[in-house]
């Protein structure tokens, strides 16, 4: 009877645990992000403040795609310039205040404009790893 008892207990268990999670559950346990797809095989990740507002972007190669995983870590240089400009146009940026680059294994550009702030993280090959789009005036959530 005891052994039929844990038999039944494990079953009902594993039935539970099977059954998958719906988007309810998920929002319930973790954070949601929203994620979109600004080119094949790179990303941008929004942050909003409190109005809903975007107050930061980070763009970066899509790491899972449709068909498997990416290997491939990198924006080709041409092409992140080219959604730095969709993201933000030059004339949504307010006056180029200053420019300045940090190396320590991988170098970062830092472009900074009286509206936001613009770093372009680089591997010393040359590869863009990730794209941080902040404006100034407004305070994530």
């Amino acid at each position: 009877m005891k052994t039929m008892v844990v038999a039944v207990s494990s079953i009902l268990l594993f039935i539970t645990a099977a059954g998958g999670q719906t988007a309810v559950d998920l929002a319930k346990k973790y954070r949601h992000h929203e994620v979109y797809d600004l080119a094949p095989g790179v990303q941008m990740t929004p942050k909003f403040d409190s109005t809903g507002t975007v107050c930061e972007m980070q763009v970066e190669q899509a790491h899972f795609l449709k068909k498997g995983i990416a290997f491939s870590s990198r924006i080709d240089e041409r092409e992140g310039f080219s959604i730095i400009d969709d993201l933000v146009p030059v004339t949504d940026r307010g006056p180029k205040l200053n420019t300045y680059e940090e190396c320590m294994g991988i170098c970062q550009t830092t472009h900074e404009y009286s509206k936001v702030v613009i770093s372009v993280s680089v591997l010393s090959d040359g590869d863009t790893r990730l794209i941080t789009i902040k404006w100034r005036n407004r305070t994530c959530s």
